[in-house]
């Protein structure tokens, strides 16, 4: 298989022009999987002033995939500074970097807007990267793994084997929630309610949340959405769907960043996050230490080749 183009999407006002696709095709390290941490495969070093820099350790493969857990512009200044060191040394490489930085970032509200993600874009446009369930389609340029992808792995770890009521989180979790639920009449689709909420582009508060059903009697159900950051989205769905007779509830979530841990979400009776595999630090987090937690690795997803 090799690599699809980045998708087309439809010109808008503050959305991002596609970025130029590097001419080579995914390689044999990235159709098996075999993925490494950038520890692996750089030494890092900093001059006493601070500068950062780079050395490739020896006896490396022709072709790489290296995973990444990005954060910010530097973490991707690095991966596009690595990767012209590895083209240099005759070394093809795909970066995997499951949650892309500022994805959520995906409009510029005003003149006095940064819109970091469209530089974020630009930077990484020479190099082959994947990532999984981006936050819009702006982000989606990319090669991709997809929702429906994700999904497919929460539902083998257990999240849909109570029968659940499906909560589309917000008016902009539609179309994505479609993609893996089917959009005609089916037997086997579960039973859908649509929730809303408002966030202010200014603050960032949240505000309005509201579930669009008067009585669930008492039914499991679970929302399934892209990032989990602080839980404050969850937390108000949470409260409005006890309100409105839920039974046992469950939150799915691609990227649980759980910034503010998982005590805060307590009121989930099981959470499904996608895990880290070549990150030490992921290991070390008290959050992933809780019951409730069921986490399904991102190699699962990286190995099944789904990318679009």
């Amino acid at each position: 298989m090799t690599s699809t183009a980045f998708a087309a999407i439809e010109a808008r006002p503050g959305s991002v022009p596609g970025p130029k696709r590097p001419s080579r095709a995914l390689g044999a390290a990235a159709e098996s999987a075999t993925y490494v941490a950038f520890d692996e495969v750089f030494e890092r070093f900093a001059y006493p002033a601070g500068e950062s820099h780079l050395r490739l350790r020896s006896d490396q493969p022709t072709e790489l995939a290296i995973e990444v857990r990005a954060t910010g512009f530097g973490d991707l200044a690095e991966m596009v500074t690595a990767d012209r060191v590895l083209r240099r040394n005759g070394i093809t490489a795909e970066w995997f970097v499951p949650y892309f930085p500022f994805a959520r970032h995906d409009r510029r509200n005003d003149l006095s807007d940064g819109f970091e993600l469209e530089l974020a874009l630009e930077m990484v446009s020479e190099i082959t990267i994947t990532i999984v369930d981006p936050h819009s389609e702006v982000a989606g340029q990319l090669i991709h793994i997809p929702q429906r992808s994700v999904v497919e792995q929460f539902r083998a770890a257990g999240a849909f084997d109570n029968d659940p009521v499906v909560v589309i989180p917000d008016a902009g979790a539609v179309k994505k929630t479609f993609t893996w639920l089917g959009d005609g009449p089916s037997a086997d689709r579960p039973d859908v309610v649509q929730a809303l909420k408002h966030r202010d582009p200014q603050t960032g508060r949240l505000s309005g949340f509201e579930v669009l059903a008067d009585d669930l009697e008492g039914r499991p159900c679970i929302i399934v959405d892209d990032i989990s950051d602080g839980g404050g989205t969850f937390l108000g769905l949470a409260a409005e769907l006890k309100a409105a007779n839920a039974g046992p509830l469950t939150l799915a979530v691609t990227h649980g960043l759980f910034t503010k841990g998982l005590e805060a979400l307590s009121v989930f009776d099981r959470i499904f996050a996608c895990s880290y595999r070549c990150e030490a630090d992921r290991e070390t987090e008290p959050s992933l230490e809780a019951e409730a937690l069921i986490t399904v690795p991102f190699e699962a997803l990286y190995t099944k080749g789904a990318r679009q």
